[in-house]
């Protein structure tokens, strides 16, 4: 599609206030909700093909009217007077003016009130198929737009490829235009990636100039603009730093750094190691490689003795696992069924552990299944019981419901600890945590299952451990948070890689410590 007729949809997407719309959620977090849209366009689009039909049928019988009108009157050179005695003098011209008026008139004058635009309005808010299609605001363009920033920043994507609709190897007629560029280069200049904001900034300079300024000129933002970010950036890089870092050398940093692992690490270390890890690339030695390796376990379960399950082991402390073959294909449709109407956007736990509230941290919908919704449910929440011998009966309170959660193209969730309550003070415990909380105990460990497989990036990434877990649909995996002392262990900071291509389905279980007093004993030595 042309990017006048893109422009016209972006119009019509954003501006259909009157339209039936659900608030639960923003569009651009969620892939259920943007397949919807697409779906959505394409009609609108079919919709626009019928009312540019019926526009030019309009302005064909409106010609038509036009030329015999002209026809008349260029019979001869004449003044109006002339030709008005001449014609009212003809009966066949007589005639034909009185056919024009009652007839061809009316026809005009009918179409011109025919509302043919309804038709696109109809297509736009669903009225033709009786679905309520949640459409994008503001903020998801926003949202979509820093999406497109963090996958530029996170996966190193060549400039020249991504704006002419090649992203990651993958190819497609997705190109974008000086203005776009010029859109994202000021997104990446708020959220302080000033390195990127500069490519941006440049590759639209260079767009500017191949388009004959038709979207951005170069005038409007020239190489000037360019260097005064360029200075912003470095001032803002001098104060946060004590120095001025030259541009260049912020551009190649990600390329030249030494990857250190540990608990020890400063944030800018961890943002480095999980960035790595996104890309594919191996923090781990070899002869720390060497030591990994897949079997069978039975886990102490007199069930699985009879099918052992298929474990890989990722890491040893603190012990990071993968379980293969968890579930079936016909399970993980029927938990993204129950999962869908109840979607929502994601949240983070607030300041201080006070509330929850949305974050561009964690880009992502979310439901969460009892296990009294389906028998389904109940049976996965037994099947993890049996893998890591820890409770998950929901009765007590000694697990979480099901975490069902969903990310759409860019979605992610930054490096964060699942446990809530081993690093709040005890001020904030007594005053910021529902007491309920404190009852179950905090998140001792996480079991997470794969419930899609992901084109390009949406891996489990570990800054501190050195490794990453790629999506494989029907696999879980599974690691403590808490040491047997009840301390947090912070090595098992991780988070979400932004999704590149396809989307991203994965259920959590969060198992608390409540129930677990004699199914995981304390150590000998408190870093146990």
């Amino acid at each position: 599609m042309h990017a006048s007729g893109q422009s016209v949809l972006l119009l019509l997407l954003l501006g259909m206030t009157a339209a039936p719309l659900l608030t639960k959620a923003e569009v651009f977090t969620s892939f259920q909700d943007l397949t919807a849209v697409f779906a959505l366009e394409r009609r609108v689009v079919a919709a626009l093909h019928s009312y540019v039909g019926d526009m030019e049928t309009r302005l064909a019988k409106i010609r038509k009217y036009l030329q015999e009108y002209e026809q008349v009157t260029a019979e001869g050179p004449a003044t109006d007077e002339v030709i008005r005695e001449r014609l009212a003098g003809n009966p066949v011209h007589a005639f034909h003016l009185m056919k024009r008026i009652t007839v061809d008139w009316r026809h005009l004058e009918d179409q011109a009130k025919t509302d043919y635009w309804r038709g696109v309005v109809e297509a736009m808010r669903g009225s033709d198929t009786g679905g309520v299609v949640r459409l994008p605001k503001e903020e998801d363009l926003q949202g979509a737009a820093q999406a497109l920033v963090r996958l530029h920043d996170v996966y190193n994507l060549n400039m020249s490829q991504l704006v002419r609709g090649t992203v990651w190897g993958v190819a497609s007629a997705a190109e974008m235009t000086a203005q776009d560029c010029l859109y994202m280069g000021k997104h990446s200049f708020n959220l302080g990636m000033y390195p990127r904001a500069l490519q941006w900034f440049e590759e639209a300079y260079t767009l500017a100039g191949l388009e004959g300024n038709a979207t951005v000129t170069q005038e409007q933002y020239d190489e000037s603009i360019a260097a005064q970010y360029e200075r912003e950036a470095q001032e803002e890089q001098e104060a946060v730093f004590g120095a001025s870092i030259p541009v260049d050398d912020m551009k190649s940093s990600r390329q030249t750094s030494k990857y250190r692992l540990g608990v020890d690490l400063k944030p800018h270390e961890d943002a480095v190691n999980f960035q790595a890890l996104c890309r594919g690339e191996q923090l781990l030695s070899e002869s720390y490689l060497a030591t990994l390796s897949c079997f069978y376990d039975h886990r102490d379960d007199r069930y699985l003795r009879l099918m052992p399950a298929k474990v890989e082991r990722l890491h040893w402390r603190p012990e990071l696992l993968i379980f293969h073959d968890v579930l079936s294909q016909a399970e993980i449709e029927k938990i993204k069924f129950l999962a869908r109407p109840m979607l929502a956007r994601a949240m983070v736990q607030g300041s201080k552990g006070k509330g929850n509230t949305v974050s561009n941290t964690r880009t992502s919908s979310v439901g969460w299944l009892d296990d009294s919704l389906h028998p389904l449910v109940d049976k996965v929440g037994d099947r993890i019981q049996r893998l890591t011998g820890l409770s998950t009966n929901l009765a007590r309170d000694d697990a979480e419901l099901l975490q069902v959660s969903n990310y759409g193209v860019g979605g992610h969730y930054n490096p964060h600890h699942d446990y809530l309550l081993a690093d709040k003070t005890e001020k904030e415990l007594l005053h910021n945590i529902h007491p309920r909380e404190l009852v179950m105990g905090d998140r001792i460990a996480t079991f997470m299952f794969y419930l899609s497989d992901v084109n390009r990036g949406g891996a489990t990434a570990f800054p501190r451990l050195g490794t990453a877990v790629w999506p494989t649909k029907g696999s879980a995996v599974f690691w403590y948070n808490l040491k047997r002392s009840g301390e947090a262990d912070e090595a098992t900071l991780h988070g979400a890689c932004p999704v590149v291509h396809g989307h991203k389905w994965v259920g959590n279980k969060w198992i608390r410590e409540r129930g677990q007093f004699l199914r995981r004993r304390c150590g000998l030595h408190p870093d146990d």
